[in-house]
């Protein structure tokens, strides 16, 4: 060991660095091959995606801390101070940090949605705080480490800003593979028969295809309006139904309320007349 720690030193600064520089590259690719390539081959035979992304995270910075420590270690050789480097780094960091503190933001908040997988490609999802215009419904086609890609039922591909994602209300109906229940909501004349309405509206939603049979039902819902607070201008009722799938839950929907109109209108149910308030502001 001596021996060795004497020709080291007795060595030009130069050849050292090509010794350093060489001894880094070898090592580097040893390690991709040997460790990440053999990660990555694990990662692969699993079933789940987290593995994956986690093995490119350490793979895309991995390469970044070698080359600095290659730097420190050839300036040390050649007698230069690296305590105001690493200061600076230091510094720099921080500087980098406040300027892309989003960027940083999403990168972790992309890192959560990895490792607790409230989310995973190819799940139904509704997004509660910023579907906006484009709606909060669609599916998910890739949760990257900075934004996630989601394809609303409008066949329109939104990056969600994983930041924002990680602090939205996700509503994930892959998850439980149970039937899901929608609710249709009408209203009928005070003069309408409850049970005549309530029993066609009943037969109206069991004749539609894509429900699950004999989950269809009617509940008389309300007959005041708490947020208005004055009386409904008919009898509200609520037709309840299930699906196996909610990918079609807006299709199957739109044909039960189109079954609840013509089925009503032909059992000639009365449905409420508009109402008009007018207030006189004088």
């Amino acid at each position: 060991m001596a021996e060795y720690a004497k020709w080291w030193a007795e060595l030009d600064p130069w050849i050292k660095s090509g010794i350093v520089v060489a001894f880094v590259a070898v090592a580097s690719v040893l390690v991709k091959k040997l460790l990440l390539g053999r990660l990555e081959k694990m990662a692969a035979a699993t079933d789940n995606d987290v593995d994956d992304r986690l093995v490119q995270f350490f793979r895309s910075f991995f390469f970044v801390i070698v080359f600095f420590l290659a730097l420190i270690w050839v300036l040390t050789i050649h007698g230069k101070k690296v305590s105001a480097l690493l200061a600076g780094a230091g510094i720099g960091a921080i500087a980098i940090g406040l300027a892309a503190k989003e960027t940083l933001a999403d990168v972790l908040a992309g890192v959560f949605l990895i490792t607790d997988r409230p989310i995973r490609t190819g799940d139904r999802v509704k997004i509660e705080r910023i579907g906006k215009h484009w709606g909060g419904w669609g599916d998910v086609l890739d949760v990257g480490l900075r934004r996630t890609k989601v394809r609303n039922t409008d066949g329109v591909v939104v990056n969600y800003p994983n930041n924002v994602l990680s602090n939205s209300v996700i509503t994930n109906f892959s998850d439980d593979p149970t039937p899901v229940r929608v609710r249709v909501r009408f209203q009928v004349d005070y003069t309408a028969d409850l049970e005549e309405a309530c029993e066609v509206a009943r037969k109206a939603i069991e004749r539609t295809a894509g429900i699950i049979p004999d989950t269809g039902q009617i509940l008389v819902r309300s007959l005041w309006d708490d947020e208005r607070g004055h009386l409904l201008a008919g009898v509200l009722l609520e037709g309840r139904y299930k699906l196996a799938d909610v990918r079609a839950r807006s299709r199957v929907r739109s044909v039960v309320l189109t079954h609840l109109l013509s089925d009503l209108k032909a059992a000639r149910i009365p449905y409420p007349a508009p109402r008009m308030i007018v207030r006189n502001e004088e």
